[in-house]
C-alpha cells in the first residue's frame, strides 16, 4: 500500500518543526546523562527455567519493534529515531543470544522504557494539538495506516519493560540458591571441584569428596627462637 508523504505529515510526530523564516537556530550542545544502573554478575550464570521459558515472548517483542523500526524509518523519514531504535533492538538480541544476559536484558528493558516514554509524550503532544482526530473514516487509508504506525510505535516499544522486570526479578530472587556455599553445593552447570571468591575454605575442602580434619586454633605452640 503506497503512502505518500503529504498524507502523513500532519500525524509524523517525529518530525521536528521548522524554525520561521529568517530566525536564527543555535546549535545544542550535546548533554551528557549517566543512568545507575543496579549492580548485576557480568555473565556464565546458568538461566533459570522461567527465564526459558521467557525467550519466545522476548523475541516476538524483538520481532515486532524491528517491524516498525524498519517502517518508522521508511513511513516518517524519521532516520535518528529509528537509529536509536535499532540499538535498543540489537542489545536486546545480543542478550538472547548470549543465552538470555541478564545483564543485556536489563539494559535493553531500560532502553525500552526512555525510548517508548518519549515517544508516547510526543504522539499525545501531536495528537492534542492537531486538528484532525488519531483515526477517521472519512480519512485516506494512507492516513489511517500512518496512524496505526505511530500509536504502535511506542507501545510494542514498552511492551520490553515488564519482560526485562520478571527476569530481573526472577535473576535476584532465586540467585541466593544457586550460589556455592560451606556446604560444598555448586551451582547447576559448573565444573566438579570449581569454587570462587564465596567458598569458605571448608567447602572446598568438601567439594573435592575429601573431608577436612583441619580444626582452627587447636595443637601446641611453638615459640621462636626455642
Amino acid at each position: 500500500l503506497p503512502i505518500s508523504q503529504s498524507s502523513t505529515r500532519t500525524l509524523n510526530p517525529f518530525r521536528r518543526a521548522e524554525p520561521p523564516e529568517g530566525q536564527l537556530v543555535r546549535p545544542c550542545s550535546a548533554a551528557k546523562m549517566i543512568i545507575p544502573m543496579p549492580a548485576m554478575q557480568l555473565g556464565g550464570a546458568t538461566p533459570s527455567a522461567y527465564a526459558l521459558r521467557r525467550r519466545p515472548w522476548v523475541y516476538a517483542v524483538l520481532m515486532l519493534q524491528s517491524v516498525l523500526c524498519l517502517a518508522r524509518m521508511v513511513v516518517f523519514l524519521d532516520i535518528m529515531g529509528g537509529f536509536l531504535m535499532a540499538i535498543m533492538i540489537a542489545v536486546g538480541y545480543c542478550g538472547i543470544k548470549e543465552d538470555m544476559n541478564i545483564q543485556l536484558l536489563c539494559y535493553w528493558g531500560m532502553m525500552c522504557l526512555i525510548n517508548g516514554s518519549f515517544d508516547l509524550v510526543r504522539l499525545i503532544d501531536v495528537a492534542v494539538k492537531s486538528d484532525k482526530p488519531l483515526f477517521s473514516s472519512q480519512a485516506p487509508p494512507t492516513y489511517n495506516v500512518a496512524a496505526g504506525i505511530a500509536l504502535a510505535i511506542p507501545l510494542v516499544t514498552l511492551l520490553g519493560v515488564p519482560l526485562a522486570w520478571w527476569l530481573y526479578k526472577d535473576f535476584f530472587e532465586g540467585a541466593e540458591s544457586h550460589l556455592p556455599g560451606p556446604s560444598g553445593v555448586i551451582r547447576e552447570g559448573d565444573r566438579a571441584g570449581e569454587t570462587n571468591e564465596r567458598s569458605s575454605l571448608l567447602g572446598r575442602a568438601a567439594v573435592g569428596g575429601r573431608s577436612s580434619t583441619f580444626v582452627a586454633f587447636e595443637g601446641s605452640g611453638q615459640r621462636l627462637g626455642s
